[in-house]
C-alpha cells in the first residue's frame, strides 16, 4: 500500500472516531449570499435554473439517481450511479443540491460538495482541510480559491447551491472536504466547455 493512501487511511480513521462533522438542522432553510453564490433550502426552485441532484454515500463517493443533462457517469453503485463530472457551459447558471444518505453518525460520516479554482494545488487544498473542523473543513487559507461550497451535512440532509459557471472554459475541481473522503475518491470535475 503506498504511503499516500495509508496516511489518509489513518487520518480518516482518526476524524471518524473524533471528528464533528454534520450541518445544522435539516428543517432549517438558509439564504446567504456571497458573490455569485446562494445557499438555499432544498425545496426545489422551479425557476429554470438547472439543477443536478447529487447524492453523498457511505463508500465516499458522489453518486446520482439518474443520468441527466450534462451528467457524466460511471458504474452503478447500489441504488445509485457514481458521478464523475458536469459538463457546464461558460456562464451558465447551475444549482448543485447535495444529499447526504449514511447508516453513519454525522461525526463520522458527513459530505458537502466544494467547487475550487481551476489551478489549485488540491493536494495541498484537502490537506489543509483536514485541520479545519469548525469550519466545514475548508481551510482559511484557501478560502480565496473555493468558488462555491454545500454546508457539511450527516444523514438525511440536503443542502443546494447555485451559482454562475466560470467564464474561463477548463476542468475545475469539485470534491468532498469531509477527512479521508478525497482520498477515498469522493471528487470529480466540473468541465466549462463551450
Amino acid at each position: 500500500m503506498n504511503k499516500l493512501l495509508f496516511n489518509s487511511l489513518i487520518v480518516a480513521l482518526f476524524f471518524a472516531f473524533s471528528a464533528c462533522g454534520g450541518g445544522g438542522d435539516t428543517a432549517q432553510e438558509t439564504t446567504e449570499a456571497t458573490g455569485s453564490q446562494e445557499t438555499e433550502s432544498a425545496e426545489s426552485m422551479d425557476d429554470g435554473v438547472r439543477t443536478i441532484h447529487i447524492i453523498g454515500t457511505d463508500n465516499m463517493k458522489f453518486a446520482v439517481e439518474e443520468a441527466g443533462e450534462g451528467i457524466v457517469t460511471g458504474d452503478a453503485s447500489g441504488e445509485y450511479i457514481l458521478l464523475e463530472s458536469i459538463e457546464v457551459a461558460p456562464g451558465e447558471e447551475i444549482r448543485i443540491t447535495l444529499t447526504t444518505v449514511s447508516n453513519l453518525p454525522a461525526t463520522a460520516m458527513s459530505h458537502n460538495w466544494t467547487l475550487i479554482d481551476m489551478g489549485t494545488d488540491l493536494e495541498a487544498f484537502w490537506r489543509a482541510a483536514i485541520s479545519a473542523r469548525d469550519n466545514d473543513y475548508i481551510s482559511p487559507d484557501f478560502e480565496d480559491q473555493v468558488i462555491v461550497h454545500t454546508r457539511m451535512l450527516g444523514n438525511g440532509e440536503t443542502d443546494s447551491v447555485t451559482f454562475t459557471a466560470p467564464e474561463e472554459t477548463g476542468e475545475y475541481d469539485y470534491l468532498c472536504t469531509f477527512p479521508g473522503h478525497f482520498s477515498g475518491g469522493m471528487y470529480g470535475k466540473l468541465i466549462v466547455q463551450e
